[in-house]
């Protein structure tokens, strides 16, 4: 990933390349690095993997910062990319609308995983309760024998 820190004509960082070409190119690979992750998250959810799926949250955390700040500075400078290769830019529409159904799609997992974790959890809660409720603990000798009247 080339980073392209200049300064823009606006005094803001620049994070593409002045080159509308390469700057789509860029602006490729992040989001095909992106869909690539959502689908690693999605084979970490089905398979109920969490240990690959944390460490995924850590990269993918980096990742999408990056992507904002280039998806920031393209929409920015749209203009820019009017006159652009059709081809570069119908492949970056292309994977920006996989990678929102991917997104999509793997919230939806994560949200049914947290309903059902949710509800297992209230379910071993409502049983220890239950539990809790018929047993009858046994007292310790001496508060035993202080109810009695015997103790000193």
């Amino acid at each position: 990933m080339s980073k392209n820190n200049e300064t823009n004509k606006n005094g803001s960082k620049s994070y593409l390349s002045k080159d509308s070409g390469v700057a789509l190119r860029e602006m490729i690979r992040i989001t095909k690095a992106l869909c690539d992750m959502a689908d690693q998250e999605m084979q970490a959810l089905v398979t109920n993997n969490m240990l690959p799926f944390a460490f995924l949250q850590m990269e993918k955390e980096k990742l999408v910062e990056r992507y904002q700040l280039v998806a920031d500075e393209f929409r920015k400078r749209l203009e820019d990319f009017r006159s652009s290769d059709p081809a570069l830019i119908g492949q970056l529409e292309k994977l920006q609308n996989d990678l929102k159904e991917k997104s999509v799609a793997n919230n939806a997992m994560v949200d049914q995983i947290r309903r059902r974790s949710l509800s297992s959890t209230m379910e071993s809660l409502f049983v220890a309760q239950e539990l809790g409720q018929r047993v009858e603990w046994p007292q310790k000798e001496s508060d035993h024998a202080h109810v009695n009247g015997t103790g000193g």
